[in-house]
């Protein structure tokens, strides 16, 4: 009983996480409602999906439909690393009974999130009627004046992705019960980029481009990895759509972050630098490609929006931010087992050198 109670605890932390990060970031955004959005937040970083349902405030027979699915993965994150924080406070007793209870708890959690977001949204007059003035305007709702709108998600998508979601944890869990890896190996190059990150969106672009960035900084991380790694984003339906293509100033900040992580998880084994090169390179090139494929699936963006009246429903807006995985897994195992190779000798290089200034 113990060791349930402790999973938990595991899981009430993790979405203790998930709710201050999604608060936190809603804020800096200046958003209103707090209670509602976070629920929903929270909801969404599960997997779930977001309803919008408006009608015009004149009271016309008109009614705005919509559904959003995006995963805020800043907040799964957070998450994430609490509850396998918490499970593996006790590594190596009964790491199972306690991913149980997690992953039953977890699930019902987000559940409970997902059946309180439910709100009201008081959208200005420029949302029905605006268009992009860079192309000659976006798809125009044949709607006009302000829009009473509210929002929910969707509880059953939600709980289905907590449930795989906490299940992949705790797999993750067991591994590193079983094959000890150093915790600073990963978290500093990780706390770092987030760290930097986030005051750089401070510093360029407000408290309100840092809450965005800490909503869905693995998204940007990840999407400059790619970018720089030669992987193009595609954007579909949106005609002010940014110019996402590869290259650029994004080539040089992959190589340096790769860089960082290819000295930061060296291979420490006897033997000569190229050697220990050589096995750096085959252990961090499938864990990149893995990662970044993974990545492309979970950043994946979609908005659709339609128009209902007399009972006719048509299409007036849909919207779509996609990679290609499998070029995603390609350049991941490329990209990362130049890094792991030259992250492995940069670092022999560091610590050859660093003994002979000593000297």
């Amino acid at each position: 009983m113990r060791e349930a109670g402790r999973g938990l605890l595991a899981a009430a932390g993790a979405l203790l996480a998930m709710a201050v990060a999604a608060s936190a970031g809603l804020a800096l955004l200046g958003a209103r409602d707090l209670g509602a959005l976070t629920a929903a937040v929270v909801a969404l970083a599960m997997g779930g999906s977001a309803e919008v349902g408006a009608v015009p405030a004149a009271g016309l027979p008109v009614a705005v439909r919509g559904s959003v699915e995006v995963m805020p993965l800043g907040v799964t994150l957070a998450g994430a690393v609490v509850l396998g924080w918490v499970l593996l406070r006790r590594r190596e007793d009964r790491l199972l009974v306690r991913g149980a209870a997690a992953a039953v708890a977890f699930p019902l959690g987000v559940g409970a999130f997902a059946w309180a977001a439910q709100g009201k949204l008081s959208l200005p007059d420029g949302v029905a009627t605006g268009g992009c003035v860079r192309n000659g305007g976006s798809p125009r709702l044949p709607v006009s004046g302000a829009l009473d709108a509210g929002f929910s998600v969707s509880a059953g998508p939600a709980m289905a992705g907590a449930v795989a979601w906490t299940l992949l944890v705790v797999g993750a869990c067991w591994v590193l019960a079983r094959y000890p890896v150093r915790a600073g190996s990963v978290g500093w190059p990780a706390g770092g980029i987030t760290v930097l990150c986030l005051t750089l969106a401070w510093a360029f672009g407000g408290p309100a481009a840092a809450g965005g960035v800490l909503l869905v900084l693995p998204q940007l991380v990840s999407g400059v990895l790619l970018l720089g790694l030669g992987v193009p984003w595609t954007v579909t339906g949106l005609p002010c759509a940014p110019d996402l293509a590869p290259g650029g100033p994004a080539t040089w900040v992959a190589a340096a972050v790769l860089l960082a992580c290819g000295v930061a998880v060296r291979s420490r084994r006897p033997g000569s630098p190229v050697r220990r090169a050589v096995a750096s390179a085959v252990r961090f090139a499938p864990a990149v490609g893995a990662v970044l494929a993974v990545m492309t699936l979970l950043t994946r963006i979609s908005v659709d929006v339609s128009v209902g009246a007399f009972g006719l429903s048509l299409p007036v807006f849909a919207a779509r931010l996609t990679a290609n995985p499998l070029l995603a897994l390609v350049a991941g195992l490329a990209g990362g087992a130049v890094a792991g190779f030259a992250g492995s000798l940069l670092a022999d290089g560091i610590s050859v050198s660093s003994r002979a200034w000593k000297r």
